[in-house]
């Protein structure tokens, strides 16, 4: 349930609630005038730029089937425990993790908080992920780590080179999984039916200035689309293989 329901916030008594995807809608709503003011001049500029990859990046983070793996927990949970290891007892231990939200269900028990204080640093993920996994999922699955986690994937497609490509006609598809389920180097999506973005990594120093627009081949368009194509296939439900053929 936990990776079906990834982004879905249960209340006390187990019923759904769309407190999350209330608050990524508003960041969303935020950040698409960046992505709007694109589309209106085929141009963008530095602080749309921050906007369309923080919006691509609260899509990569939306894939429940890849959420725990992007977010890595025990990783995460290593590094905020050096902050805490001046905590005395269990008791400490877990109210310091509940009010950062990194572990809002920590009930790490007294003998698990010994096994942390010793384990070496090169050790310590991987206690915490076995000390996690005893507990069970649900116990300590923060949803709102997607909006944390947005943060440093947008900074990674940030340090990527971008290239705007604009169409005559309208030939780009647009998908409801815009970016790849792992971000790389270098991947192709359509921003709206006239304009393609292509990132890949850079070659030269980045700056600042406008990306505009250039005319886009017709080869460039078809790979963009394949991109596009094979990527929302994978999600594509029918009668067989008959939806793949569309």
């Amino acid at each position: 349930m936990s990776e079906e329901y990834a982004y879905i916030v249960f209340d006390e008594y187990f019923r759904p609630s769309d407190r999350l995807e209330d608050r990524l809608s508003t960041l969303e709503a935020k950040a698409i005038q960046g992505l709007d003011r694109t589309i209106a001049t085929s141009v963008i500029d530095a602080l749309a730029r921050v906007d369309i990859a923080y919006l691509l990046a609260i899509q990569a983070c939306r894939y429940p089937d890849q959420f725990r793996d992007r977010l890595n927990l025990g990783r995460y949970l290593a590094i905020a425990l050096k902050h805490y290891s001046s905590c005395p007892d269990a008791a400490t231990l877990n109210k310091a993790l509940r009010s950062t939200g990194m572990l809002p269900g920590a009930a790490i028990t007294a003998t698990e908080f010994e096994r942390l204080k010793a384990a070496s640093e090169e050790n310590l993920a991987n206690e915490l992920e076995q000390i996690l996994d005893a507990h069970g999922y649900e116990a300590y699955f923060n949803p709102e780590l997607i909006i944390e986690a947005a943060y440093p994937v947008a900074m990674h497609l940030l340090g990527l080179e971008w290239h705007l490509i604009e169409s005559v006609a309208p030939a780009f598809i647009l998908s409801d999984r815009p970016v790849p389920m792992r971000i790389n180097y270098g991947f192709g999506i359509g921003l709206s039916a006239r304009l393609g973005l292509r990132l890949s990594k850079p070659t030269t120093v980045l700056d600042d200035l406008p990306i505009n627009a250039v005319k886009a081949s017709r080869a460039e368009i078809d790979a963009i689309n394949q991109e596009v194509r094979g990527r929302a296939r994978q999600w594509i439900c029918g009668p067989g293989a008959f939806v793949h053929n569309l």
